[in-house]
């Protein structure tokens, strides 16, 4: 789901803006009812904009932190599993005469097993090319910050200056291949100080942990399976291939 926009279309956008332009155009034609001394009061749609795109830089910058843990489990996963293959094979190739065919046979097995997932799964994670999209996602963020930085400093007098800083925050967003999950916008919303759905402070940082032990849970379950795979193999195959009787008749 992408939250890059979170209550409008770019299109609604532009609407809202000019319709609050216009009423603040009216306003400040003033009249005989309007008092000389109001107070300067800029538009709400202002402060809006910057709430919602501090929530999409947050987001952003936990997808692309996300995806850096995830592309290095995936570099430790690959040496470890390639390890395991080239240390079985020269174990059997040294030992050879020490051990009997059956167990040579299962090292022969875990270490093809192993040499198959670093070739499949090294293809595959080149594919999803992590490390990239960690450093689109990261510089996207810095964008949006910025861009919210400016808007702070700017004074707004009326809604129609806001039309400007929506056509720059929509073109950092298309520029931005990935996109980030609904789990890094979650959490974005639980690490800021807005109430969120009537919680608690102490309730939001609880949600918060979880949401974070359960990003962790889903970046590093599969690496560690990957890990353990050529094990699972071996175990598997020693409980479930029979060991033949020499000289049986």
């Amino acid at each position: 789901m992408n939250r890059d926009s979170p209550s409008r279309s770019p299109q609604s956008w532009h609407e809202h803006v000019a319709q609050r332009g216009q009423a603040d155009a009216r306003f400040s034609a003033g009249g005989p009812s309007t008092p000389s001394y109001a107070p300067f009061v800029e538009p709400e749609f202002k402060a809006k904009l910057l709430l919602d795109w501090q929530l999409v830089k947050r987001a952003r910058f936990e997808a692309a932190d996300r995806l850096q843990r995830r592309n290095s489990a995936s570099l430790m996963t690959l040496a470890t599993v390639a390890l395991y293959g080239g240390l079985i094979t020269v174990f059997v190739l040294i030992f050879k005469d020490s051990l009997t065919p059956h167990i040579r046979n299962i090292c022969d097995w875990i270490s093809a097993v192993a040499n198959w997932l670093t070739l499949t799964f090294s293809l595959t994670e080149q594919i999803k090319d992590y490390s990239g999209q960690s450093r689109a996602l990261h510089e996207c963020a810095q964008k949006v910050n910025n861009l919210r930085k400016h808007l702070q400093a700017s004074l707004i007098s009326d809604s129609r200056q806001l039309i400007p800083f929506v056509k720059d925050y929509e073109a950092i967003i298309s520029e931005c291949g990935p996109n980030h999950d609904e789990l890094d916008y979650e959490i974005a919303q639980m690490g800021g100080s807005r109430p969120i759905d009537g919680m608690s402070a102490k309730e939001m940082r609880t949600r918060l942990a979880r949401l974070k032990r359960w990003s962790k849970s889903k970046t590093y379950a599969i690496y560690v399976v990957m890990c353990a795979a050529p094990a699972i193999a071996g175990i598997l195959s020693w409980l479930l291939v029979p060991v033949a009787v020499v000289g049986a008749n």
